[in-house]
């Protein structure tokens, strides 16, 4: 498979204002999987799931023509999430088995190396686990696969700054929003955090700022690119995973830091348009996302 997307995959349990409930798929990876998605036919995920999971969300991977081949059932249930939205916008979300029932089912580093022989791509969404960047960057070193790294909110702290360096310049690329960066650095100061950034001379970090648009970082240039315009946000939730996947596909594909960054606005447009993905991503909505970041320049991307 051309992409590989190696994070968690959920289910939602979505209580809303008005007292509805719906389920439906979420988390990390299943957001990156669809950004990709967006763009690509050769994604799949890597993840543990439950042996419940393929009844709740088969039909959705079906529909999408997405294979499931890369999950690993290692528990009778897969991690399941209560995610509870006030009329505010605010909302929380309760892991309803358990931290150490999700941290059981991720993926371990030992278990992504295989797919680094085919893969040309790779979706990392993770913290600084030992465990996993142990495993993997030890074996890592010989694949061609470029790895794209989006960090967990968690490990973006100052005192982690020298590990954060340190495994991303070891990898091709670097997702992180502005928060995030913002406490990883311990400083507000935007133009500071861009040059301390350029600095690692990755071949590409992604700086997101939601709303704002984003900052494609590269050794040699900063390129400043907008959100697309008149999207109505139901949703903001996996805006920064499904955009970071579609980032990866473009720099895979040899694409400007302009249009990768268009690539993951059109992405993360799609996702936050409504509560959860889309039914189906179809190809209409595809031909329509090749035509805003230039028609002319996507061909090769399907």
């Amino acid at each position: 498979m051309k992409y590989v997307v190696v994070s968690a995959v959920v289910t939602d349990e979505i209580h809303f204002p008005d007292g509805n409930v719906k389920i439906a798929p979420g988390g990390a990876g299943f957001y990156a999987l669809c950004g990709l998605r967006l763009w690509s036919d050769q994604v799949v995920a890597v993840t543990g799931i439950g042996e419940d999971y393929e009844k709740l969300h088969g039909e959705w991977y079906r529909r999408n023509h997405i294979s499931m081949e890369g999950f690993r059932i290692k528990d009778a249930r897969s991690p399941y999430t209560i995610v509870e939205y006030f009329p505010d916008g605010e909302r929380i979300e309760t892991p309803a088995l358990g931290l150490e029932h999700f941290r059981s089912l991720e993926t371990t580093g030992e278990e992504v190396v295989p797919y680094l022989d085919s893969a040309e791509g790779m979706y990392i969404f993770r913290n600084l686990d030992p465990d996993f960047w142990n495993g993997f960057l030890k074996n890592k070193k010989d694949s061609s696969c470029k790895i794209m790294w989006e960090i967990a909110a968690d490990a973006a702290q100052k005192e982690n700054l020298e590990t954060v360096r340190d495994i991303a310049g070891q990898l091709h690329a670097f997702s992180i929003n502005m928060t995030e960066a913002k406490s990883l650095f311990g400083t507000s100061d935007r133009e500071q955090i861009i040059e301390e950034l350029r600095s690692w001379e990755l071949e590409l970090i992604f700086l997101r700022q939601g709303a704002k648009g984003a900052v494609m970082i590269t050794a040699d240039e900063v390129v400043e690119v907008p959100s697309q315009p008149d999207v109505q946000v139901v949703d903001a939730t996996g805006g920064g995973n499904s955009s970071t996947g579609a980032v990866l596909c473009g720099l895979v594909e040899g694409r400007s830091p302009e249009i990768c960054g268009r690539m993951g606005s059109i992405s993360a447009a799609m996702c936050i348009s409504q509560y959860g993905v889309p039914e189906e991503i179809t190809e209409e909505m595809r031909k329509e996302a090749r035509e805003k970041a230039i028609c002319k320049n996507m061909k090769g991307l399907v």
